[in-house]
């Protein structure tokens, strides 16, 4: 093979690297599409926005953590208890702007009861969320007594998870602001930078004079805070909580979203950008399926092989760059 043979070979290998994820998901979408028509209708179009909303969020607050160099198997859990907790206050009478701040202030404590598991107590990350989630499920099905809990329309809330500006769902305009926040607070900020540094690599970072354990429960606290937010999302879109419990459902999506995303990047560097357009290449693949009359059972499987393919891109790239370690 010649050089200039070389040297095109090597600007396709690049394009493939950095642009193939984007490219794959489009094709993916646009065979699907076409035996489907229905899947590119406008209105579908706005509904799959709208449907991809809180997976995206519980995505961007699991990459959140991811960040900082920690994990979160209670990221749905959490969820699915701040969406119950609005809905049981909201029966009761409890003004919109308490329900709001009372699952953020939820999702901040437990941000904090990881952090303080993981730093101070140093159980691995793993372990300790895994036994968070497990306590969030039971005290969701403790507070909700197994039964779905069921809103009205309630203004100033609804309009959260049902509302559209033109034609536009609210919901989805929430999560674009949440990620314009986050991506500037990552890429522009010193504090965002630190949390990238702690969770690429903690120990080069302390010889840098980072703090990471500071750093570490940042990324907890703001997690928990996403998501405790989320949680509220959820239930002015769903008019109320489900009873079943469907955290894990919400982790395998959130982790596809999140990893998935970062195969944006040729070094597999987690970004919110790419989480969000993840998240919402879920949902679309996942309308596009059920369209196609797939059932949700197997479009579970789906998620489940893509996880695993985001996953091994993410090492090949970074065993490139010298570090392969996920979690």
């Amino acid at each position: 093979m010649s050089k200039r043979e070389k040297l095109k070979s090597a600007d396709v290998g690049n394009i493939l690297l950095s642009r193939g994820t984007g490219i794959c998901m489009l094709i993916i979408l646009f065979m699907l599409g076409l035996r489907a028509p229905l899947f590119f209708d406008l209105n579908n179009i706005m509904t799959v926005l709208k449907q991809g909303s809180v997976l995206t969020m519980i995505a961007l607050g699991l990459t959140t953590v991811l960040i900082g160099g920690g994990f979160d198997m209670g990221a749905g859990a959490l969820v699915q208890f701040t969406c119950n907790l609005a809905a049981g206050m909201l029966i009761a009478g409890t003004s919109v702007a308490a329900v709001l701040t009372s699952g953020i202030a939820v999702g901040l404590l437990i941000g904090i009861l990881n952090a303080f598991l993981v730093i101070v107590i140093k159980i691995p990350t793993f372990v300790s969320t895994l036994g968070t989630m497990f306590i969030l499920q039971g005290m969701t099905s403790w507070y909700n007594d197994g039964k779905a809990l069921t809103i009205n329309a309630i203004d100033g809330f609804s309009v959260l998870g049902q509302g559209r500006i033109a034609i536009v769902p609210v919901i989805f305009l929430i999560v674009i602001a949440v990620c314009v926040i986050l991506n500037f607070l990552f890429k522009h900020t010193s504090i965002g930078l630190r949390m990238y540094a702690t969770g690429e690599n903690a120990a080069a970072a302390k010889l840098r004079g980072i703090n990471t354990s500071k750093y570490l429960l940042l990324s907890y606290v703001l997690s928990g805070v996403i998501l405790g937010f989320t949680g509220v999302l959820q239930c002015s879109y769903n008019y109320g909580a489900t009873a079943v419990i469907s955290g894990m459902d919400f982790l395998i999506q959130a982790l596809s979203a999140a990893y998935l995303g970062s195969t944006f990047s040729k070094t597999g560097e987690l970004s919110v950008i790419g989480t969000v357009i993840s998240g919402m290449f879920i949902a679309a693949m996942s309308n596009a399926l059920i369209i196609n009359g797939i059932s949700n059972q197997q479009i579970s499987g789906v998620l489940g092989l893509i996880l695993i393919l985001s996953i091994l891109l993410t090492v090949i790239k970074k065993r490139e760059i010298g570090q392969v370690t996920i979690f």
